[in-house]
């Protein structure tokens, strides 16, 4: 399994119904693309003021290499590209194996 993470710095004009888009739409990812065990969505709750600006997480599980590829390459992955590219500020994407 890969995990796939995603930590987003939102620009300051962001609306609430951006992120709930956002939100929504990462998570149906693991409807629409073979391979996505799970998605995951949060914001920063730590206390230890250490998230650099960083506000919220995207979390996903592949099954393996093969899925991550069907995934960059998928419309849904384009469709969520497309929401943030206007509304993040900075994004870190992190994978590892599990």
């Amino acid at each position: 399994m890969i995990r796939h993470i995603l930590l987003l710095k939102f620009t300051p004009e962001i609306k609430e119904q951006q992120l709930t888009t956002i939100r929504d739409t990462a998570i149906s990812m693991s409807h629409q693309i073979k391979g996505i065990s799970a998605i995951e969505w949060g914001g920063n709750v730590s206390s230890e003021n250490k998230n650099k600006g960083f506000t919220h997480a995207i979390t996903m599980t592949f099954d393996d290499q093969k899925a991550i590829s069907n995934y960059l390459s998928h419309p849904a992955h384009d469709k969520l590209k497309d929401l943030l590219i206007d509304s993040v500020a900075d994004i870190i994407v992190f994978d590892y194996e599990v």
